[in-house]
């Protein structure tokens, strides 16, 4: 019996280092991320800028197009107005030749607005764009030593894993389903002494006399009744 204590306090050993070795591996997503962030923000203000600049050249196409047609709308009245045969008619054409006109004109400064705002933001654009890419390229360094740092944690994390895999083919079946049942519960310890004063020495509980006279002889695997913790005598 004393062999299979020394074997589940051994395993129980394995597991909190494999825990620490899954929190250790657990601190490189959020440290990547942390390193990443003002780069991806970045990234993500070039990508609405270039969103924007795609947006603005469409508006500026629409309103050189909404000029053209009101252009070739202005020759058809220019046709009429010389077809005109009295004053009323003339003057009535004339106002809607200027209407078409001022339309036509309003449309074409619109668009060269709109396009000397594309040149501004496309200028803005190249500038983020050098500094994303000076930014990345200074994070680069970094984020590979952090993608090493993390494979050799991985690789560490897996030896331990195979460790504990060899350990347990070796315990005794009925020992190692017990414990894994009690590692499976909410209490993060599975093995405590019973202590000299025969409390448990996980929760503090006093064991039945009965039992700390079995868990002392060793017999047999015995269960804290409160915590539910394999007792092993010191």
């Amino acid at each position: 019996m004393e062999e299979i204590y020394r074997s589940l306090l051994q395993l129980q050993e394995m597991d909190e280092e494999i825990a620490g070795a899954e929190a250790h591996l657990a601190t490189f997503a959020p440290r990547l991320e942390e390193l990443e962030a003002p780069a991806a923000a970045l990234a993500r203000e070039v990508e609405a800028l270039r969103a924007q600049v795609v947006e603005m050249r469409q508006d500026a196409r629409r309103l050189e197009r909404a000029a053209q047609e009101k252009r070739e709308k202005l020759a058809r009245y220019q046709e009429r107005l010389d077809r005109v045969r009295n004053a009323r008619e003339e003057a009535a054409a004339r106002t809607e030749l200027d209407l078409v006109r001022r339309a036509a004109e309003a449309d074409e400064q619109e668009a060269i607005e709109l396009m000397e705002q594309v040149t501004r933001t496309e200028l803005k654009l190249e500038e983020l764009e050098r500094e994303l890419a000076k930014m990345r390229a200074e994070a680069e360094p970094k984020r590979q030593a952090l993608e090493e740092e993390r494979a050799g944690a991985e690789d560490a994390l897996a030896v331990l894993r195979d460790r504990r895999e060899n350990h347990a083919l070796r315990l005794d079946a009925a020992a190692l389903r017990l414990y894994e049942r009690v590692r499976s519960g909410r209490t993060g310890t599975v093995l405590a002494k019973l202590l000299p004063d025969g409390a448990c020495g996980h929760c503090f509980s006093v064991v039945p006399i009965q039992q700390q006279v079995e868990v002392r002889r060793g017999g047999a695997l015995h269960r804290c009744e409160v915590c539910g913790v394999i007792l092993y005598p010191e």
